[in-house]
């Protein structure tokens, strides 16, 4: 049944251990897909085409799944939905609560949950997490 979901089956420990394996998973992943809005933003302020940049990247050490998928969509600015970043923002409360319960500060993780939160708030729960983007290009214009 396994080898119908995935192509790699790693057991990493007993019951429960698969939830905090993607917990760790979406952890990495969304830190990543903020960590590419913010090059983004970053290019577009300096007046430089992000999709240029994003292409270099990808030949370099930066290269990965997230950049060429996420960081594409929004060089594009399409946020029509691989994933609705209401399921990240699921996924980043419980990964939130558990690191409290376990009295572990997850330092970029809160940062990120506080972008995540932002987006939620101006309604784009229903669209792609690459929208974070637009929760960057709002700062500043707020009073």
């Amino acid at each position: 049944m396994f080898r119908c979901l995935g192509k790699t089956i790693v057991r990493v420990g007993d019951a429960g251990a698969g939830q905090v394996a993607k917990a760790c998973n979406q952890l990495v992943m969304v830190t990543a897909i903020e960590a590419c809005s913010e090059a983004a933003r970053f290019a577009q302020a300096a007046g430089i085409d992000f999709g240029k940049v994003r292409k270099a990247m990808l030949g370099g050490s930066a290269g990965s799944r997230v950049l060429d998928f996420f960081g594409g969509k929004m060089a594009a600015d399409d946020f029509v939905p691989g994933v609705e970043a209401r399921l990240h923002h699921k996924d980043f409360v419980m990964v939130m609560d558990e690191a409290t319960r376990l009295g572990m500060p997850l330092v970029v993780a809160g940062a990120v949950m506080q972008q995540l939160d932002a987006l939620m708030a101006a309604g784009w729960g229903t669209q792609d997490t690459s929208r974070l983007l637009s929760v960057l290009e709002r700062c500043g214009e707020y009073p």
